[in-house]
């Protein structure tokens, strides 16, 4: 399940590319996982309180959603996006 084998980092900087099997370097992967926080921060926390939902559901409802893609994808992707802004029109319309 956590098989990942780690990428050269000369290999990346000469235009290589991240299979689903092989993983950062783990500089360059704690990096990437704080990019992710802060990238997801916004439709995690922000989108709900937009909506007047309560954050920590959401978090929660995130937290789930990542461990059920993890089972699924059988640990092979170790990516998952989190929630969306793209929800927030389907809400409005469905309790307008």
């Amino acid at each position: 399940m956590f098989s990942w084998t780690a990428k050269s980092p000369a290999v990346l900087r000469g235009g290589g590319v991240i299979a689903p099997d092989e993983r950062l370097p783990w500089g360059q992967t704690g990096l990437m996982g704080v990019q992710h926080v802060i990238a997801m921060f916004g439709s995690t926390v922000l989108a709900p309180i937009l909506m007047g939902f309560d954050p920590n559901l959401a978090v929660l409802m995130s937290g789930i959603g990542t461990l059920i893609f993890f089972l699924v994808t059988g640990g092979k992707v170790p990516s998952y996006l989190g929630s969306s802004f793209a929800f927030i029109g389907v809400v409005n319309v469905a309790t307008g």
